[in-house]
């Protein structure tokens, strides 16, 4: 049963851009729900908010007949509204963070919010190591019922949506503006499959376009829809290491994959592992953390077609010509042999099992025949 009150309460603040979930939910739990912060003196509130303004609208948003229609004409338009107040539909993970958005705007398989799920996230300018690397860890998870969440964005983001949507685990895209806008353009068919086959979700209203400030904000319902956040490839600035930060503030298990120490899209995945990230070596690093019952996952699909050496970095086409001349080899025996540091060999090894043209079991390395 929904909380009529709460549900317009929590709509009509989202729709003031000066009441905020972080200005407001400290004061929220303070009063002990939403009924006893409305019935607070407005002059304490507007202490507290630091604006009689703020006060006025807080309380207002109450008797808003306004918003009641505006929310009618939103979910007219294909749209779920849920809100931290509703008795159901509202994914509970993110409703233990500090500042759950009030409102959220979704379309698509909502089931999917209400599952495990783990975030891939990584660099907008990924190699094909990163998309490959994405693409590998968001089928294995999907292929065993867990969502995987991303921001749509181009690189990483788009290799794990659409990896994901493949398995039954489906995919969430958290989006920095409206639902009816596309952005990035080039991934609006992608877009269009998620909202047929997962979910599509934003804090953003329609018709809100995408602005620098919304990312930030929109990384921490990725953090916070996860049990735990992968990254796969990020330069020290990237917008990854934002949601990385967010995960680990809201006791969520933070991963990181290894990258050549020459390219800087690994740069800033390195310095998560140096700060005690969790190591991502494949899907089955994730599950030991997050999913131990779930033990391994059965062999993710191969590529329809191998990806050519050719097209490899310069470590992994060393690691695939020294494993032509073997049988198989431990990833200690190739550092070894080929005397290159432990981390670059792994991201090659990574590398190769993503192109197709490799595979692993019990710590063996072999190529595909």
């Amino acid at each position: 049963m929904k909380n009529a009150l709460g549900r317009r309460v929590a709509l009509g603040w989202s729709r003031e851009r000066d009441l905020t979930p972080q200005r407001l939910w400290p004061l929220l739990r303070e009063s002990g729900g939403v009924e006893a912060l409305l019935s607070r003196p407005e002059a304490e509130l507007a202490a507290r908010l630091g604006s009689a303004a703020r006060a006025r609208a807080a309380i207002s948003a109450a008797d808003d007949a306004r918003t009641d229609r505006w929310a009618a004409e939103v979910e007219r338009s294909g749209v779920h509204l849920l809100t931290p107040f509703d008795d159901e539909g509202y994914p509970a993970l993110l409703a233990e963070i500090a500042d759950p958005p009030f409102a959220l705007f979704a379309r698509g398989a909502l089931d999917r919010l209400s599952g495990p799920a783990v975030a891939i996230v990584g660099s907008r300018n990924a190699t094909h190591y990163g998309r490959d690397v994405a693409a590998s860890l968001a089928r294995g998870l999907s292929s065993v019922g867990i969502a995987v969440v991303s921001g749509l964005a181009r690189g990483v983001d788009a290799a794990a949506h659409e990896a994901a949507l493949e398995g039954p685990g489906g995919t969430v895209a958290v989006l920095g503006c409206g639902l009816d806008v596309d952005y990035p353009r080039e991934n609006a068919r992608l877009k269009e499959g998620i909202a047929r086959r997962g979910v599509l979700l934003t804090e953003f209203a329609p018709g809100e376009e995408p602005r620098p400030q919304n990312f930030p904000i929109r990384n921490r319902i990725i953090a916070g829809l996860s049990s735990g956040v992968v990254v796969v490839e990020a330069s020290r600035r990237s917008g990854s290491l934002i949601t990385a930060r967010l995960a680990a503030d809201f006791g969520r298990d933070v991963f990181a994959v290894p990258g050549s120490v020459f390219s800087e899209t690994s740069a800033g995945a390195h310095e998560l592992l140096r700060d005690g990230a969790i190591l991502c070596r494949g899907v089955e690093d994730v599950f030991a953390e997050l999913f131990p019952a779930l033990g391994a996952p059965a062999p993710a699909p191969l590529p329809a077609a191998a990806r050519p050496p050719e097209e490899l970095g310069q470590e992994a086409r060393k690691l695939f010509e020294a494993l032509r001349n073997e049988p198989e080899a431990s990833a200690e025996e190739l550092v070894t042999r080929l005397e290159m540091p432990a981390a670059v060999v792994l991201a090659a090894l990574f590398e190769l099992e993503g192109a197709g043209l490799a595979s692993e079991s019990d710590g063996r390395y072999r190529l595909r025949r």
